[in-house]
């Protein structure tokens, strides 16, 4: 199993998913961790107009980078997910749960501990 979390220091989970510096991926298997990956989030909305897109959803705009970064990752865990990343990760498939708790370790274990 991999689960995922957004994160800008490595150690908290990122208030703005679309725009963190990274997703931190866990790999788990049989309540062992694996693998602990860092992927660089390359989705930049500067480039889209400060989120004029994401208001009037103009010109294809999509989270394409985001998703393939989380194509093989079995849960996207976060403090909140916008309703237009929510919708692309829908379409695509990944599955997201919301949490509030904002350190990473005190997130996985509370998810684990839920199996």
């Amino acid at each position: 199993m991999k689960i995922s979390f957004p994160t800008n220091d490595r150690k908290t989970i990122a208030e703005r998913t679309g725009r963190c510096k990274e997703f931190v991926v866990y790999e788990i298997i049989d309540g062992q961790f694996i693998n602990i990956d860092y992927r660089e989030n390359t989705h930049k909305h500067n480039e889209h107009g400060h989120g004029q897109d994401h208001q009037k959803r103009e010109g294809g705009h999509t989270h394409q980078e985001i998703i393939e970064l989380l194509a093989d990752v079995d849960l996207l865990i976060a403090l909140r997910i916008g309703k237009f990343l929510k919708n692309d990760l829908n379409i695509n498939k990944v599955n997201y749960q919301i949490t509030k708790k904002i350190i990473i370790e005190d997130a996985l274990n509370e998810y684990l501990s839920s199996l």
